[in-house]
């Protein structure tokens, strides 16, 4: 875990703690709290089945595209090394340059492609954890429910399996009209 994840671990521990105490000093009435677990939410819920397996298939594509080009770079510096102790000084630095070139073009094709393979995620998953967040919202209310902690950011240290939700925040998100508008996404 790194310093930044503890740190904001113990902030939004140190947050819920607050408004927990606040909450139960204000009200006379009982606290209810619950617990979601929204990344496990976002993976079980058919939208974001559907929108990993897209994602899954474009990193195997273009997975499939890379290795090809990297067979190719491995093929060439195997015939460059073969060839370097009887090439002439201009050749053999023509050749090194044209591979180095080669090389670099593959690391920047490889970045792009993690650049690309993290933003459709995040833009085919974004709409489906807002609609995630209006579930819990109106199911905590509904419920009676005075506080939801989230469980996945790394704040929660502990909770009773009896007060998590996500289980129902899943079976009502696939049940909702909202789930079906996030059955097309891009290819």
């Amino acid at each position: 875990m790194t310093a930044g994840r503890i740190g904001r671990g113990r902030r939004l521990l140190a947050a819920a703690t607050v408004a927990v105490l606040a909450v139960a000093a204000a009200a006379a009435a009982e606290v209810r709290v619950a617990v979601v677990d929204m990344q496990r939410a976002l993976n079980e819920c058919d939208a974001g089945k559907r929108a990993k397996e897209q994602v899954k298939s474009k990193f195997e594509k273009a997975q499939d595209q890379l290795k090809r080009e990297r067979d190719e770079l491995d093929r060439m510096r195997e015939e460059y090394d073969k060839k370097a102790l009887v090439l002439k000084d201009e050749e053999r630095r023509n050749l090194e340059k044209d591979f180095e070139n080669r090389q670099l073009d593959f690391k920047r094709k490889y970045e792009d492609f993690q650049r690309d393979l993290k933003q459709t995620d995040a833009e085919l998953t974004s709409g489906i954890v807002q609609d995630l967040y209006g579930v819990v919202h109106d199911y905590a209310q509904q419920q009676g429910y005075t506080l939801v902690l989230e469980a996945s950011s790394g704040a929660l240290l502990y909770s009773d399996k009896a007060v998590d939700i996500t289980d129902d925040i899943v079976r009502l998100y696939n049940a909702s009209p909202k789930s079906s508008g996030h059955k097309k996404g891009k290819d």
